[in-house]
């Protein structure tokens, strides 16, 4: 099964247990090698630590990373078991369904939340299959194209870090080269409302986030029993704010590219399910997790996939995620005024 990563074989013994292969691929495209091993390391330890808690994940047999001069295989592999499931059509689900799943999920969160990180970033510390758990606040995040960056003891420190690092990626031409300068100051925006966001958020308290959670990633049998979570990829620890907001397979996606930021009857029932469980403040992540999602959603390489009508439409949920809105043409100009001694903007300026 081949994917746009990675290279998926099933391998059966003459005992009939399966595993699967998880292969990573190599291609023109690939990031460095330095970057596709610490993917693979962040992965394979994600995967080891989520074996030593209760949420059902695929165990993990060996793994090596392409540089290792002991893996004769000569490319990044996982060998994990391989679960008797299928993945979740979360669109397709009846409400029975989607409510047997958001019951589990809601004990999956409160799994997750035992288990808090002193730094933001991705985990990285493993030596093939074995782990220190205590060992996990070696993490990082990371540069398009480059190493790790990171670790990082504040939300506020990491989304500045994060969101510079994107900045000059867009002025060198790395990030949606087409239309440059609309892309850079929807990304200059958020640096002036990182203190809105962040102000109030203690440090020192992350929790693990699925990368991906459009609902594929989770693995159901034919009662919608959930039978592991999988595809930890790019994970990272996240503010207990975005790790807890709703996962995005819930949002009314139509309306949220329109940039309503209204919540979904499936948002709102999640809640409702954390406030039985006596959690209001979980409930209340949720409620209010429009403005952190608004914040992250289409950052960096994700914005070069948008059209100009898209992005600007987005940008207008974004606004009014923050208690702002003005049109975009209005907004654009007084931002070139605002930011006019930016350089990187500057220079976009001149090349456009």
């Amino acid at each position: 099964m081949m994917g746009n990563q990675n290279c998926h074989a099933e391998i059966t013994f003459e005992d009939s247990v399966k595993w699967l292969g998880r292969f990573r691929l190599v291609k023109t495209s690939s990031p460095p090698q330095e970057v596709r091993d610490w993917i693979v390391r962040s992965e394979a330890t994600t995967m080891i630590h989520l074996q030593h808690t209760s949420i059902p994940t695929p165990k993990i047999f060996d793994w090596a990373c392409e540089s290792d001069p002991t893996n004769p295989i000569g490319v990044s592999y996982i060998l994990m078991e391989k679960l008797n499931g299928k993945s979740l059509d979360w669109q397709e689900a009846n409400s029975e369904q989607k409510e047997k799943v958001m019951q589990q999920l809601a004990d999956i969160f409160l799994e997750i939340e035992k288990y808090p990180f002193e730094k933001l970033g991705s985990l990285g510390f493993a030596v093939r299959d074995t782990i220190e758990v205590q060992g996990l606040a070696h993490q990082a995040t990371f540069q398009v194209g480059r190493g790790p960056l990171g670790p990082f003891s504040s939300s506020l420190e990491g989304s500045k870090a994060i969101l510079n690092s994107y900045l000059t990626m867009i002025a060198n031409g790395e990030i949606d080269a087409r239309c440059p300068v609309d892309t850079y100051l929807v990304h200059r925006f958020r640096l002036d409302v990182l203190e809105d966001l962040w102000g109030d958020t203690p440090s020192g308290q992350f929790f693990l986030k699925h990368p991906d959670d459009k609902g594929d990633h989770i693995l159901v049998n034919e009662s919608f029993d959930i039978v592991g979570i999988i595809d930890w990829e790019w994970s990272q620890t996240v503010s207990k704010a975005e790790a807890f907001s709703s996962p995005c397979m819930m949002w009314p996606l139509e309306k949220f590219y329109e940039g309503s930021n209204e919540l979904g009857t499936d948002e709102l029932r999640l809640a409702s399910i954390f406030r039985g469980k006596g959690r209001e403040d979980l409930a209340k992540y949720v409620v209010d997790g429009r403005k952190v999602q608004r914040f992250f959603f289409s950052l960096g390489t994700e914005s070069s996939f948008l059209d100009m009508e898209t992005l600007h439409l987005l940008f207008s949920g974004l606004q009014r995620a923050f208690s702002t809105e003005e049109k975009w043409g209005l907004w654009k100009k007084q931002a070139l005024e605002d930011w006019k001694d930016d350089k990187l903007l500057c220079a976009l300026i001149k090349l456009e």
